[in-house]
């Protein structure tokens, strides 16, 4: 009896084992089945940081621990093309949401072409994005997920052509946008939205031909803005509206053919304005007004024949002025009487040398800013300057040389004549002679129809005077950008009015007299 008992008890203990291990593996089929449903439908059970898969098209690198949500730092190198945007990779993001710098290195042509937007929503704490080598042809409206807490985003060398509206939007502490390297055609008007810290922006390297007034608006504290290497060539007083804060404004290796008046009006606090390598053909005698704050100003590498006399009058606190590798064939006291106590100090810098000067005694002044500037660089710059005894031929369309002949301008003919050369000029007894040897050796040129002298060798009571300086800038009427004067220029507007309407009044009264003559008589 007691037997059987024991026996029952071994069986009923069995049984109880085995139903017990039953129900286990019931219940963790149905965890593993709950598991794998979770993952279809967006779970993220992978860690971002520990990605062993061979097959993923993702793999990132973190730095500061690898452990789940404690990563700060991530470098992901993306392997294989054709990620759909609502991939599941994007979804294991949310294994490390304490993220502040990411990086996304494109090693495959054709593997990324969008703002992985999906997998920034779980980065609310990231402050740094930098994404290189895509395909990205289009940033989408929203692309950085609104995130706060974004301090720079940078995506360049990409293939980016256009950024459609609100494509930065609503990122508060942003500080810097870099986009150098890409195919951008225009700068939309609301593409840069609610961006009221960004300071520095940069273009560089696109195919920016157009940029719609008041780009820039909503972000009225940028400090940096670099558009170099694009094909802008037009610009008028709208283009940097709400740029109050601005400092630097690079605009160099672009096309821009013409300066209009009141181009930089808007630019209030600007310290550094670059134009070198265009193809700048006429400055408006009011181009630069109100850059009072003007410290640099750089216009080497154009086509400028000529300057207005007073261009720089709203630029007076201007110390270092490029002109290099133009074709002026004149630069007058009255072109730099504004800046020239600018230039005497030490740190200034006029720069000049390969321009077409005429040798006549409009460059008379650099022999005495030679002997008062205490800068090294301007000095060396003067002492290269070089002018021609013979009149150039201008054939600029919006810079004219007046004909010399027609305009009697009195230069010593014997000198300018067309068709001298040294050896005729030393067979003349007309009290040249001397002066000619003596300055033999500084001939840099000598051709038939000219002769390439410096011009701090030549004494400056020897260098011939016309008789009367023309205007020689004339702004094409296609070219006239009508605007109303702000602020300060209001001032001169009215006057220039007054002045109008005085002489209009001055005719009448002629004509009333005439009329009033002619029937008395």
């Amino acid at each position: 009896m007691k037997m059987e008992r024991r026996i029952a008890g071994i069986m009923y203990i069995l049984i109880t084992f085995a139903l017990v291990n039953e129900m286990s593996i019931n219940v963790q089929a149905r965890d593993n089945n709950k598991r794998r449903a979770k993952e279809k439908v967006g779970g993220f059970q992978k860690n971002i940081c520990d990605i062993t898969d061979r097959d993923s098209k993702v793999h990132c690198y973190c730095e500061n621990n690898r452990e789940l949500r404690n990563a700060t730092k991530a470098e992901c190198w993306v392997f294989n093309g054709g990620i759909p945007r609502d991939d599941l990779i994007w979804q294991s993001f949310a294994s490390q949401p304490t993220l502040q710098t990411l990086s996304f290195n494109v090693r495959v042509d054709g593997a990324l072409g969008y703002v992985p937007t999906k997998a920034l929503h779980y980065l609310q704490r990231l402050r740094s994005i930098n994404i290189k080598y895509g395909n990205i042809v289009e940033l989408t409206s929203f692309a950085f997920a609104n995130l706060t807490n974004l301090k720079e985003a940078t995506l360049s060398t990409n293939q980016i052509e256009t950024i459609q509206q609100f494509a930065f939007a609503h990122l508060p502490n942003i500080t810097s946008i870099n986009l150098e390297d890409n195919m951008i055609i225009e700068i939309g008007t609301e593409a840069f939205y609610d961006l009221p810290k960004l300071e520095k922006l940069v273009l560089t390297k696109n195919n920016i031909s157009s940029i719609k007034d008041g780009a820039f608006q909503r972000t009225f504290n940028l400090q940096e803005l670099d558009l170099n290497k694009n094909n802008i060539f037009h610009l008028n007083r709208h283009t940097f509206d709400g740029l109050a804060n601005l400092r630097k404004l690079d605009l160099r290796r672009n096309r821009i053919n013409n300066l209009t008046e009141f181009t930089f009006a808007e630019l209030w606090n600007l310290h550094e304005l670059l134009l070198g390598k265009n193809e700048l053909k006429f400055i408006s005698e009011r181009a630069f007004d109100g850059l009072s704050q003007l410290d640099k100003l750089s216009l080497d590498d154009n086509k400028l024949v000529a300057l207005p006399s007073g261009w720089l009058e709203g630029a007076r606190g201007l110390s270092t002025l490029d002109l290099r590798s133009n074709e002026l064939y004149a630069l007058t006291f009255d072109n730099i009487r504004p800046i020239f106590d600018n230039l005497k100090p030490q740190n200034s810098n006029l720069l000049l040398e390969e321009n077409n000067f005429v040798c006549d005694c409009r460059l008379k002044w650099m022999h005495s800013l030679r002997n008062e500037t205490k800068s090294q660089n301007t000095k060396a710059s003067l002492d290269s300057v070089t002018c021609k005894m013979d009149p150039p031929v201008v054939s600029s369309a919006y810079n004219k040389l007046p004909d010399p002949i027609e305009n009697k301008l009195d230069y010593n003919q014997d000198i300018l004549h067309a068709g001298l050369t040294i050896e005729t000029t030393l067979s003349k007894p007309n009290g040249t002679e001397n002066y000619i040897e003596e300055q033999s050796n500084d001939i840099t040129v000598t051709a038939k129809k000219g002769v390439k002298r410096n011009v701090l060798k030549m004494p400056p009571d020897s260098l011939p005077c016309p008789r009367e300086t023309k205007k020689t800038t004339e702004m094409p009427q296609l070219m006239i950008d009508p605007v109303i004067p702000i602020q300060n220029e209001m001032k001169t507007y009215r006057f220039h009015d007054t002045n109008a309407a005085t002489s209009a009044a001055i005719d009448i009264l002629i004509l009333w007299s005439s009329m009033l003559s002619f029937f008395f008589t």
